[in-house]
């Protein structure tokens, strides 16, 4: 009789033997993501049970996470938190990103247009995210003079400019203030090439032509594009030089 109960009872051991080991972990598993969870909620910053998960799955609980997403929630962010996990796992500091998008996002200088990504990118470079910031805000001033020739007059030009460098030519590009002298140069002083666009002009009202030069040679998007800089303002000068007596 026993053996016949034994046998009828084998199925069930059997699904007991699997479910016990599986319940085991999956209690195992709660508690730790509840524990990640409240670890986050210490920070003051409240998670749900998926992300607590994901946070597991990506790299583990790291502090420095959880004040970055409770910096970005107080700071109104939008940041995902998997995001904020995967660059402390690659070596970053997500406070200092978190931190340095808020900064940009309430600046209305142009020089420093980014997102989280390229913050990550210059922050797991090695760089200082917040000196790269100050040095893409800071004005520089160039001042140059020279000549041009058009329509046969010689024309004496003094040109200055402020500029800033984009965050990301910053924290990637190298510079040469000399390469963007000589552009500047090359561009004012070749204006025969030119030519088709100044048949309106008078070759002897020097407004005309430094309207031109400055609102079509030298605009902004000259800048942009084949300088690499954001302009700020701009003023070019012309003057006839007087012959000797």
């Amino acid at each position: 009789m026993y053996p016949n109960v034994i046998v009828a009872l084998m199925p069930s051991l059997t699904a007991i033997a699997f479910f016990v080991p599986v319940l085991s972990l999956l209690c195992l598993l709660f508690i730790k993501v509840n524990g990640v969870k409240r670890k986050f909620r210490n920070e003051n910053c409240d998670i749900g049970f998926r992300q607590a998960l994901n946070v597991m799955l990506q790299g583990g609980y790291k502090p420095e996470v959880a004040q970055a997403a409770a910096k970005a929630h107080a700071l109104r962010l939008e940041i995902p938190l998997d995001k904020l996990q995967l660059h402390a796992a690659a070596g970053g500091d997500p406070v200092a990103v978190t931190e340095a998008l808020s900064y940009i996002q309430d600046s209305d200088i142009p020089s420093l247009r980014a997102g989280f990504k390229h913050l990550s990118l210059i922050d797991q470079s090695g760089k200082n995210v917040k000196q790269t910031i100050t040095e893409a805000e800071k004005t520089r001033t160039l001042e140059l003079e020279g000549e041009l020739e058009f329509s046969g007059r010689t024309f004496r030009y003094d040109f200055k400019a402020r500029y800033r460098r984009p965050l990301l030519s910053v924290a990637f590009d190298n510079f040469s203030e000399a390469e963007i002298v000589r552009e500047i140069k090359r561009n004012i002083e070749d204006i025969r090439r030119y030519h088709k666009e100044l048949i309106r002009v008078d070759v002897a009202d020097t407004d005309q032509i430094e309207r031109h030069l400055i609102d079509t040679v030298l605009r902004p998007s000259f800048w942009e594009r084949n300088l690499r800089l954001q302009l700020v303002d701009q003023d070019l000068k012309l003057t006839v030089p007087e012959l000797p007596r």
